[in-house]
């Protein structure tokens, strides 16, 4: 009996850390399908943002709000060599930034600079806070802060 409730309550924790798993890459998982889709001429960067990312034909608009317009892209971390991503956020002439992370270090990720807003990366059972706008189905972005 003492062995059954052993192995009832390992299967339990094992359940409960794959699930809490699943929900923090959701994000990822959301962003890694979306920049798959087909490209379109709205999906290029802003002259010059190039150097803003490591794969700018890669880039994907997420949405524009208040004049800041959200792009994505791939990254690859060159430290460790793992997949990730970049968030760029252009508001011409105001400026432009950007925020790379590997995808193990992507969920709620956050960028935000002078003139251009915040956005942060939220995962589907995230609730969005007052000031902010859901953008795309991953991005949440304040023109405020």
């Amino acid at each position: 009996m003492v062995d059954a409730r052993i192995w009832a309550g390992a299967l339990f924790c094992t359940a409960a850390l794959v699930l809490t798993g699943c929900a923090a890459d959701d994000a990822t998982s959301q962003i890694r399908k979306f920049l798959t889709t087909d490209s379109g001429p709205e999906d290029v960067l802003p002259t010059r943002l190039e150097d803003l990312t490591s794969d700018p034909e890669s880039s994907r608009l997420i949405g524009d709000h208040a004049g800041v317009s959200y792009f994505v892209t791939k990254y690859v971390d060159p430290d460790s060599g793992r997949p990730g991503f970049c968030l760029v956020l252009s508001k011409p002439p105001e400026g432009a930034v950007s925020g790379c992370a590997s995808d193990a270090d992507a969920t709620r990720m956050r960028v935000g600079g002078s003139g251009t807003s915040s956005a942060r990366v939220v995962v589907a059972n995230d609730i969005i806070p007052d000031g902010w706008t859901k953008v795309g189905d991953f991005l949440i972005v304040n023109p405020e802060t």
